[in-house]
């Protein structure tokens, strides 16, 4: 999201280079928010703030310039006043009808609260939340454990953004 503000810039790049860290030379890559998103059963198309995508990418066919990914394992959000409740609806159920996608990680800017939106291997979704700097995300989707002190690194949550 451009012009999220100070708290959402230094998350999201927190983020990005910790995944991107973590899942070195491994089958899964790291992508910010560059990388657009299809979900091809409802053709939403998303600029999430970070995604993870394993194996090759696939692209979307309507998207002659193969920019548009439409194979997400994991989606990244990072929470505003202003987006959160897309975030939480239509955009979150349109990324869960991706066949791929196996957690919806939502991020919160105001505490270090983190919520996971995670597919079981019935198809069904379940929640999750981990709370505090001294907790760690583990994601066995794409194989990776967040610690949210990496996370939340230089976030002064004393301030009003």
């Amino acid at each position: 999201m451009a012009g999220g503000g100070t708290r959402h810039s230094i998350i999201k790049v927190n983020l990005v280079g910790e995944l991107s860290r973590l899942l070195k030379g491994k089958r899964c890559g790291a992508f910010d928010s560059d990388q657009r998103i299809r979900a091809k059963w409802n053709g939403l198309r998303c600029y999430p703030d970070a995604s993870v995508i394993c194996g090759p990418l696939e692209y979307d066919d309507e998207d002659d310039h193969k920019e548009t990914a439409t194979n997400p394992s994991a989606v990244f959000e990072v929470l505003s006043q202003h987006t959160e409740s897309y975030d939480r609806g239509r955009k979150a159920e349109a990324y869960r009808g991706i066949e791929s996608l196996r957690a919806y990680i939502l991020i919160m800017q105001e505490r270090p609260h983190v919520e996971i939106q995670e597919r079981l291997d019935d198809g069904t979704w379940r929640l999750r939340w981990v709370s505090g700097l001294e907790a760690v995300i583990s994601l066995p989707q794409i194989e990776v454990e967040l610690a949210m002190a990496e996370l939340y690194e230089r976030v002064n949550f004393s301030e009003e953004e």
